[in-house]
């Protein structure tokens, strides 16, 4: 206990003489004691200070920045939103627009002919292979029967085989159990017009004389109900002639693209309107 009371003394006799040799040395320190010994605490002060200051204004920084960049997300977003409507809307307009072309070239032929016409919307077709037939949204109701011949600007589609009050369905010309009776524009050789099992069409019973050839005309030849005189169907493929037959065969190629069908005309009438 005494040994540290002597060293503690000791401690406070060598401050003592260290801080009379610094006034000694240090004029200045005789005159402002205070400032020179507040300036450490005033450095280390200013010095803390200036590091808060700092790793403030880097945290403000960073937080405006995310602020910001959550802000510009916001409005990408947004803008994302509002390209899709428009690209949402402009798809609708072009539709409409084609829907309209459409209707107008069904109108403009259901203008030209002499025969009263009814179009249709197409809403179904056969998904099998048995048959090969449209569903149209018009019916008993709106004047549509069986046996009426169904046509687009392009040509010839089909005949109605069914008809419910609101709606009614077609056989294309493509099914084996269909026909037209047809004509050859080029020679005015006449045949019947029937699909076949593959899906395609042909046209049978022509002459063993007729000079037809591929890519002539073929037309309806009015002679049975359902279609008017001179209409197209389709041009002439491949002609074949068997020798025990009797009459020569041709493919025929189809106006009409059954596949793309959207709208019809169903012909109602065939009594002249002019």
């Amino acid at each position: 206990m005494l040994r540290q009371i002597i060293n503690y003394r000791r401690f406070i006799v060598l401050f003592l003489v260290v801080l009379l040799v610094t006034v000694l040395l240090f004029p200045e320190l005789q005159k402002r004691p205070f400032y020179f010994l507040g300036r450490p605490v005033v450095f280390v002060i200013s010095g803390l200070q200036k590091g808060l200051t700092w790793i403030g204004g880097g945290f403000g920084t960073v937080w405006n920045g995310y602020v910001n960049l959550v802000s510009v997300r916001r409005e990408n977003e947004q803008l994302r939103r509002d390209l899709a409507r428009l690209q949402n809307e402009t798809i609708r307009l072009q539709e409409d627009a084609h829907a309209n072309e459409r209707l107008q070239e069904l109108l403009d032929l259901k203008k030209a002919a002499a025969y009263h016409g009814l179009a249709a919307a197409v809403i179904g077709r056969d998904p099998s292979n048995w048959y090969r037939t449209l569903m149209i949204d018009k019916g008993s109701r709106d004047g549509v029967a069986v046996e009426m011949g169904v046509i687009t600007p392009a040509g010839v589609v089909g005949r109605v085989i069914k008809a419910e009050p609101a709606v009614s369905q077609v056989l294309l010309i493509t099914d084996r159990n269909g026909a037209v009776a047809a004509l050859v524009q080029r020679t005015r050789d006449e045949g019947l017009v029937e699909g076949t099992e593959k899906g395609l069409a042909r046209i049978k019973y022509l002459s063993l004389l007729a000079d037809v050839k591929q890519g002539d005309l073929v037309l309806t030849s009015g002679l049975t109900g359902g279609f008017p005189k001179g209409f197209p169907i389709g041009t002439l493929g491949r002609i074949t002639k068997k020798e025990p037959d009797l009459f020569k065969e041709a493919e025929v190629t189809p106006n009409v693209d059954f596949s793309k069908i959207e709208e019809v005309l169903v012909i109602t009438s065939l009594d002249d309107r002019k």
